[in-house]
Formats: C-alpha cells, sequence, structure tokens
C-alpha cells in the first residue's frame, strides 16, 4: 500500500492503530506500521503507511512515556538507523556466518527487547496483524497480546519411519501442541492472540528446525535429546530400552554449609559412576550420557553408609531428612571433624565438596613438595615424596583418596582446609592417581615421568631414570625434521619420512625400556617400520631371540616381509600341526612368528623363554582383559613390547587397556582403576576432562598418523554402493522368511528375556542376510523356487566391464557364498584366486605372491572377510567388492586399504553391493554408533549384538 497524502488524513471518522507483520522480523523493514481504519458508506477500509516519530507524537500521546520511548524503537527511522550501525559493525567481526544470518540474528534480538520491554503496555494499545495466506493475498485482522508467558517441554514419540519430537506448549493450565500455533520467530499465534516466547525458547526451536523426523539414528536422537533435557523436561515415553544396573555402590559423603553456621553431610552412593541420594527406593531412573538408566539400589548397602553417618555424632541419631547437620563449633570441638575425616578415608568412604565450602577457615599456607628418587629397579620407581601446608605433612595415602575422589582441599589437623590448586594437580596428579602408597612415598611406573611438566628443577630429579641425553632426542623427534637416528645399513627398503619418524619412536622408547602402540591407519606400513626397529635393536643386542605375535593369517605374511627387508635375519614360522615346540630354541633362528591360538597351545614353552623384542600384531585382539589369550601375551617376558593395530578402539575406550598393559607393563595401574577413572567417565558420560587426561597420559605410548596426515600422495579412494533390486521370487522368499524370523525372535524374547536371547537373534539376522546373497545358502527345502542371486548377476556385471584391464577383490563374511561365486566364475570361464578360513596359510601367501606380480593374468580375487582382511598387501588390485556389509564399519575399511595403502600408484574403487529395502540397508544406518569413541581417541560382530536394544530390532526386522 502506498504512502497517504496529506486529504486522505483529515478523513473525519478515522480510527489509528499499529499493524504488526510477523513475518518480517527477521527481514528488518515494515516490521511494524500505522494502520488507518476508516469507516465509510462503503464498508470498512484499511490503509497504512510508514510508522514515524510524528505518529507517536500525534496518535499515541496519552500513553506513558515509557511506552512511548520503546514504541519510537520500532519507528521506520530509528530501525534504519541502528541497523545501519549494525551492519557497519559486521565488517570488523570475526565470524564465519554469513551477512544475512548476521543480519537475521540482529533483527531478530532487537525487535525481540522492544517487544519484552513493551508488554506491560500492549493492552493500552490497538494491534492488527497482517500475515500472508497461502494464495498470495494478505489478510488483516484485530490481535491481541497475551499476558501469560508459553513455556515448552518435548515428547518423543518412535514412529514407522522415524524418531518424532513433539513440542508441547503449556500456556497457564492449557497445553497443546506447537502445530496448534503459528510461529513467527519468536511470536506464537492462535485465534487472533499473540504469545511471546522466551528467547532462550525461539532458539531452541530454531536450533531444532522444521523437521518433525529428526532422524532414524538413534545414536542421533539420543544426542537431540541430551541438548533438550538440558534445559527442559522432556518425556522420552519409554521409547528407548531402558538400561539396568546393578552393582556394588562406593560410598561418598557430600559435605555442604547449612544457613551459613552449620556443616552438612549428605550420604550419597555411585552406581557404576551414576550419583544416587535420597530416601531409599528399589529402584532409581535417571539419563545418563543419552540413555535411559534403571538403577537397582542395594538396600543393605546404602542403610550401611547411614549407619556409619550416625554413629559419628551424637546428634545425628535424631535427624531423619537424609542429611546430617552438626554446627561447625561443635565441628571444632575437640577435633571432631578432623578425627571424622581421617576415619571415613581409612573406610574407603569418599568424601567431596570440601573445595566448595566457604565458612570453614583455609589454611594461609600453600602446598610444597619435596621428592627424590629412593630406588630405580625394572621398570618401577619409589619416589620419596612429602606434601605439606605449612608445618604439617600430609598423609599420602588420604592424600590419593581425596585425589581419586575428585576434590582439590583436603583437611589438616588444625581444623582449615588445605587447598591443592590447578597448577599442583596438573604437576602431580597424574603421578599421585598412577601410585601406590606408602607412609614416605609413592611407587609409581618409571614411565609417568614421560607425561609430567618438567621444570629444569625437576628434571634434575628424574635425571637418574631418564638421561638428559635422552630428553635432548626425545625433544628433536618431536620438533625437527632431522633424523634422531640412522636406517640400519641392513634395511633393504627406503622409509618414507612419517615411517622414519615411526621407527624412531620405538627407538627413543625402548632405549628406557618402553614399549608403545604403533596405531598408523592401515596401509602405512606398520610392519616396514617394526623391522626396520627390530632390525636396529637386533644389532645393538645380538644374541637375543625375539616373538612376533599375529592373526595365523599374517604368519606367512610377515615371514616375507622379514625376508624382503632384512633378509640376512632368520627367521621360522612356529605354527601348524608339524610344529615342534620342544626343539623351537636350538635352533639357529633370529625372529620366531607365532599366532594367538599356537602361543595359548604352546604357553609352557613360549612364555619360558626371554626374548629381547616381542611384537603383538593386531593387537585389538587382547582387548578383552578377562579373556585367556590376554591373560597368556601379558606374561611374555620381554625386554622391549610393541603392540601394532590400526583400529586399538573397536567398541569402547576400555579396549586400550589390555593393549597399553601389554607395551607399559604397570603404567594404567589395575583393570578396574582405569575402567572408573578413564573408561566410564569417557564412554558413558563424555567427560572432556577425563578424555584429555587419558589422551596426555597415553600420548607418549601410542603413535596414530591417517593416511591424510602423512600420505597425501596416496591415489584417490572412492566409496559408493551398488544398490540392487530383488527378483520377485527371491523378494517374496526374502517377506516370507522376515515375518518368521520376526516372530520367532520376539516370541523367544518374551519368554526367555532380551539378554538370553541374542543367539535367536544372530540367527534370524543371519538368514535374512544370507537371502540377500543368494537363496541358495539356504537349505533346499526352505528356499521354495528362488534359487537366482541378483548380487551375483549385478557382481558379475560389473567384473565383466573391470577384468579385461584391471584386478578387483571380492569380500564376502560367507565362506559358503565365496564358493557360489567360485563356481559361477569357473562356470563363466573367469580366471580367479579364492582362499577362506580352511585354506591354508601357505597357499594363502603363495596366491597372494602371485596376485602382485605384474605379468599375473588371474585378475580376480575372492576372499573370505575374516580370513584376509587384515595384514595382506594386494596393491595389484584398483577394485574392491563388499558382497555384504559387515557389522563393524572398521572391518569394512581394514578389506578395502588391502589394496589401498603404500605401494599403490593408482585410485582405488571400492563398492558395497546392497539389497535395497532389506536389513542390509538397515545395518548401514546403525553403523554409524561405535564411530565417535575411536576417532576421539586415537567392532566386531559380538559387539555390535551385544549393542542392539529391541527397539534395534524393530528397526532391523520391519
Amino acid at each position: 500500500m502506498s504512502n497517504l497524502s496529506a486529504n486522505e488524513k483529515k478523513v473525519p471518522d478515522r480510527k489509528r492503530a499499529l499493524l504488526l507483520c510477523p513475518e518480517h522480523l527477521g527481514h528488518r523493514w515494515d516490521v511494524v506500521k500505522l494502520l488507518f481504519i476508516d469507516k465509510t458508506t462503503a464498508g470498512i477500509q484499511l490503509k497504512n503507511e510508514p510508522f514515524t516519530a510524528s505518529h507517536i507524537l500525534n496518535d499515541f500521546a496519552k500513553l506513558p512515556d515509557e511506552a512511548r520511548r520503546l514504541m519510537n524503537r520500532l519507528t521506520s527511522e530509528k530501525v534504519d538507523e541502528e541497523m545501519e550501525k549494525a551492519d557497519l559493525a559486521y565488517t570488523k567481526l570475526r565470524t564465519d556466518i554469513s551477512f544475512e544470518e548476521h543480519s537475521k540474528r540482529l533483527s531478530i534480538k532487537y525487535f525481540y527487547d522492544i517487544f519484552f520491554s513493551l508488554k506491560p503496555y500492549f493492552p493500552l494499545i490497538k494491534f492488527y496483524s497482517q500475515s500472508l495466506k497461502s494464495n498470495g493475498n494478505y489478510f488483516t485482522a484485530t490481535v491481541r497480546f497475551s499476558a501469560f508467558k508459553p513455556t515448552l517441554s518435548f515428547s518423543l514419540k518412535k514412529l514407522k519411519d522415524g524418531f518424532y519430537i513433539e513440542t508441547i506448549v503449556q500456556i497457564d493450565d492449557v497445553t497443546a501442541s506447537l502445530t496448534d500455533f503459528k510461529r513467527s520467530h519468536f511470536l506464537l499465534e492462535s485465534n487472533h492472540e499473540f504469545f511471546l516466547l522466551a528467547l532462550k525458547d525461539y532458539r531452541t526451536l530454531e536450533w531444532m528446525g522444521d523437521q518433525k523426523y529428526i532422524t532414524k539414528s538413534e545414536s542421533n536422537v539420543k544426542q537431540t535429546l541430551v541438548t533438550l533435557e538440558q534445559d527442559y523436561k522432556v518425556d522420552r515415553n519409554n521409547v528407548f530400552h531402558k538400561k539396568n544396573i546393578s552393582a556394588q555402590p562406593v560410598n561418598r559423603i557430600f559435605l555442604s554449609e547449612l544457613n551459613n553456621a552449620f556443616l552438612m553431610l549428605t550420604p550419597q552412593w555411585l552406581y557404576e559412576g551414576i550419583m544416587v541420594e535420597g530416601a531409599y527406593k528399589p529402584y532409581f531412573d535417571t539419563i545418563a550420557g543419552g540413555d535411559e538408566i534403571c538403577i537397582e539400589r542395594n538396600k543393605e548397602a546404602e542403610q550401611h553408609l547411614i549407619n556409619t553417618i550416625v554413629a559419628l555424632h551424637p546428634n545425628f541419631a535424631n535427624q531423619r531428612n537424609g542429611y546430617y547437620y552438626v554446627s561447625f563449633a561443635d565441628a571444632q570441638k575437640k577435633q571432631w571433624f578432623l578425627k571424622t575425616y581421617h576415619n571415613l578415608l581409612q573406610q574407603e568412604i569418599e568424601l567431596t565438596g570440601m573445595d566448595m565450602l566457604n565458612h570453614f577457615r583455609y589454611s594461609p599456607d600453600k602446598i610444597e613438595t619435596k621428592h627424590s628418587i629412593e630406588s630405580n629397579e625394572g621398570n618401577k620407581l619409589m619416589i620419596n615424596m612429602e606434601v605439606s601446608f605449612g608445618k604439617e605433612k600430609l598423609h599420602m595415602g588420604e592424600l590419593q583418596k581425596m585425589i581419586l575422589a575428585g576434590q582439590k582441599a583436603v583437611l589438616l589437623k588444625d581444623g582449615s582446609l588445605g587447598i591443592l590448586n590447578d597448577e599442583w594437580m596438573q604437576q602431580y596428579g597424574t603421578l599421585i592417581r598412577h601410585g601406590k602408597m606408602s607412609k614416605d612415598g609413592v611407587e609409581v611406573s618409571k614411565f609417568i615421568a614421560l607425561t609430567l611438566n618438567h621444570t629444569s628443577e625437576e628434571r634434575a630429579i628424574f635425571t637418574s631414570v631418564v638421561r638428559e641425553e635422552w630428553w635432548a632426542k626425545w625433544l628433536q623427534w618431536q620438533t625437527a625434521d632431522t633424523p634422531v637416528y640412522a636406517v640400519p645399513a641392513t634395511i633393504k627398503a627406503t622409509l618414507r619420512p612419517y615411517q622414519q619418524k615411526g621407527f624412531e619412536w620405538l627407538t627413543l622408547l625402548s632405549e628406557i625400556g618402553a614399549g608403545g602402540c604403533l596405531a598408523d591407519d592401515m596401509g602405512l606400513g606398520k610392519t616396514l617400520q617394526t623391522i626396520t626397529f627390530l632390525v636396529r635393536y637386533h644389532e645393538e643386542k645380538q644374541g637375543q631371540f625375539h616373538l612376533i605375535v599375529a592373526p595365523s593369517s599374517l604368519l606367512y605374511n610377515w615371514q616375507n616381509e622379514l625376508q624382503k627387508f632384512a633378509p640376512h635375519l632368520n627367521t621360522i614360522v612356529h605354527h601348524g600341526a608339524a610344529r615342534n615346540a620342544d626343539t623351537l630354541f636350538e635352533g639357529n633362528y633370529h625372529v620366531i612368528i607365532t599366532s594367538y591360538g599356537t602361543l595359548r597351545s604352546d604357553a609352557a614353552v613360549l612364555l619360558a623363554a626371554q626374548y629381547g623384542l616381542a611384537v603383538i600384531d593386531e593387537s585389538h585382539n587382547i582387548k578383552n582383559p578377562a579373556a585367556q589369550i590376554t591373560n597368556v601375551v601379558q606374561q611374555l617376558n620381554a625386554q622391549v613390547r610393541v603392540a601394532l593395530s590400526g583400529t586399538p578402539v573397536v567398541n569402547n575406550t576400555f579396549d586400550l587397556y589390555s593393549q597399553l598393559t601389554f607395551s607399559v607393563p604397570g603404567m594404567f595401574g589395575s583393570r578396574e582403576f582405569f575402567k572408573r577413572e578413564y573408561a566410564d567417565a569417557i564412554d558413558r558420560f563424555q567427560d572432556e576432562d577425563k578424555i584429555k587426561a587419558l589422551q596426555k597420559l597415553t600420548g607418549p605410548f601410542i603413535l596414530r598418523r591417517t593416511k591424510e596426515q602423512v600420505a597425501p600422495d596416496l591415489p584417490e579412494k572412492t566409496e559408493s554402493i551398488l544398490w540392487c533390486k530383488m527378483s520377485r521370487e527371491q523378494q517374496d522368499l526374502y517377506n516370507e522368511i522376515q515375518e518368521q524370523v520376526k516372530g520367532n525372535v520376539f516370541t523367544d524374547i518374551k519368554t526367555n528375556g532380551f539378554s538370553k536371547s541374542k543367539f535367536a537373534v544372530m540367527q534370524g539376522i543371519m538368514k535374512l542376510r544370507q537371502i540377500c546373497n543368494s537363496p541358495m545358502l539356504l537349505p533346499e527345502d526352505e528356499r521354495d523356487n528362488a534359487t537366482k542371486s541378483v548380487k551375483t548377476e549385478v557382481l558379475l556385471a560389473e567384473l565383466s566391464n573391470i577384468l579385461k584391464g584391471h584386478k578387483a577383490l571380492v569380500f564376502s563374511q560367507f565362506a559358503s557364498m565365496l564358493h557360489l561365486l567360485s563356481a559361477e566364475c569357473t562356470k563363466q570361464g573367469i580366471d580367479h584366486f579364492h582362499f577362506d578360513g580352511q585354506t591354508p596359510i601357505a597357499r594363502r601367501a603363495e596366491m597372494v605372491k602371485e596376485f602382485q606380480q605384474e605379468d599375473c593374468k588371474t585378475n580376480l580375487f575372492l576372499i573370505s572377510l575374516k580370513a584376509g582382511n587384515t595384514g595382506l598387501t594386494l596393491t595389484a588390485a584398483e577394485y574392491v567388492f563388499l558382497f555384504d556389509p559387515y557389522w563393524n564399519r572398521a572391518t569394512e575399511q581394514q578389506a578395502i586399504d588391502r589394496t589401498h595403502r603404500i605401494g599403490q600408484q593408482k585410485s582405488v574403487f571400492a563398492y558395497k553391493i546392497i539389497c535395497k529395502n532389506t536389513i542390509e540397508e538397515k545395518i548401514i544406518h546403525l553403523q554409524n554408533r561405535k564411530q565417535k569413541i575411536a576417532d576421539e581417541l586415537v567392532g566386531e560382530d559380538d559387539g555390535f549384538i551385544k549393542s542392539l536394544t529391541e527397539e534395534d530390532l524393530q528397526f532391523l526386522f520391519s
């Protein structure tokens, strides 16, 4: 509408109001205009013009001064002035948001502040609203602003095609869905009434976006819920399967102050790191790390703590509020609190909250620490340590307990609190956490020295442990490009710069008796780096045996690589029925290569020997500390131990424990300590401080480089999915079996419970995956007339275009599927190699060697995923086909990296062959779950199955 002339403004029967255009709130212009309502013989006519300061003087003079001041900020002149200033300021900002987004945010904030302040004056101002209808026309109507403030909550729902988070709006005592309102930024409208959202609520709704279905991924929707639950009530409606915890609680007492006059003791219990307090109830429901958790409380254990507290002071017997309090004066009388403090620590009861007490007296003395090395035997250090405040020397055992409880204050004999400041904690916290306390000091792994922040004075104390010359080389390795060590002349290879660094890292650690975990990406040459280090170590310390433990499929690969890069070393593969453990150490061998299974079988002989260097390849094989093979490997008697793995973290942080304990014995404490101090805090609560602490602790002993970091010259790798649509016969068979499996699985769960039905689940999923591969994998009486496999047809069509001039690898989890593919290839005259878990190790090595030769005319290799996904070098191939999706993405990447590794000169193309609208497609959606932990800190099919919930199964079988 155009501006009005002077004559038009003299219309006698005219009313004036403010015209609000909510859609313009994010665009600055014409958010508020002046509206003229004229009554004529033809009816009511509406006209408008820009809202100016003169209108306030002429038409709103009766409003309170504050209301008119605020309205002045809505005038077109003032809005233009303020926004022009903001535009000029944008050019000076260091921001990565666009000008449009920046402008929108400023506009919203500007108008929100005005409307919020105008709220008390809304009843005095006549408002109309102009909104755009779906047909393109504008609709104008009188509106009012409500005095009630809307509040938000959220409700989670699980529908067939995703997770739906509904926004619930409560106004006074009435609740409704957000979909019942029209939202224009921070304004909600219903029946011509506007409600003003809080700015935080508006930003939350903007963050959530307009998508009702947040995601099909359970992990993603949980992450969204965790964010919402920080500020809002969220009803999860039992959508997710609750995790049950039944454990012995850790007793804890929280200290606080009541009315600045009383010391208050509140009993608390930690169930696997989750705090519970208050009156006893059989179960405690909470949310942690995005998961709904049900804790079965231990009444007897909790009552024992309460009885212990009640016995501490006569006043406590009559206090029944769930907490216990004593006056500051009584707490100091006869050193009651001091005696209670030591008594509780001796009973292994944690004390927390001391560092937050404000009226208890703090010690004026600063913490002082004296220490010296008493003994240095093997990998252990005994450090005489004295920690004191003024003249008072602390009890080291009690100091450790307070630090493990997360406290930064200790109680002194005069009743004051000594503060463990951040600088001191950073310097000594790790040492004390990981030490074994005695009266006068602490026993620790000597390798803890590598993790401490050393001043020149402290460096001198550790000189007897780590020589100054070594520190200089360590610093050179970290900061300079010049080599620290020369590659042995007997190595028949030229190392890349990062491989030189890896060899030097292993050598540096070995010089102080430590080992490490080399965790480079697959294909970056961990084997070559290790062999180079082995040769140097062997040349310096002649006359020792060295041991390499690897999966059976890699034994001859290791032998071939040793013969290739270090032919002067004599090797023996100790494996198979013909081996003789009794005469093993009588031969003229330098390196013994054996498998994990053989090591376990021949433990009596192999563990009795002394080795110079012990290497475990694919070290995630010992990630389970309770496994028998882990126990055997940890007993190896070697001067230096090295672990190799491209995926040291498979399922969770705890996977690191056994691998690092093998490499650096005694460094990381007991498994219970590591689980509580690091693994649970990181995996369950995503504790950023614990992640940083563990990274600092493990940093010197884990070396991980990615291909992107160190091998930018490695050819490009392209990963794609070949989608397949099953024939009608194959699809009908799949649908029929799916219904059978679904019924059987959920009947079994209903009868035996979810945890006891995992085997039935695994069998059901396996059968559906087999049908996707080929109906021929099912028994004849189960497959009806379905015999054709769409995947086989798609694969052979792709191979017909590839094999004329290129080589390809085909991986499948099912050995029987490989036999079907082999038979089909033979039928069509396609020459190929083929091995699985039943193929002798030596024969596998022969096939790999022949396939790699340039003049080999056999361009296709069929390989079992488990038998051949690690260690092998097959860089002659450019194409990789994963015939069936595997549970764990890292395992799939390992298979692809058989060819995408150092030595590859051509681009690599990798394809997953997936049947559309089947369980295979859904497995891909669930593969994202475990990726975050592995990426931050540095899985197997069984781990994947164990992680499934009933909701996951509903999704997989839907």
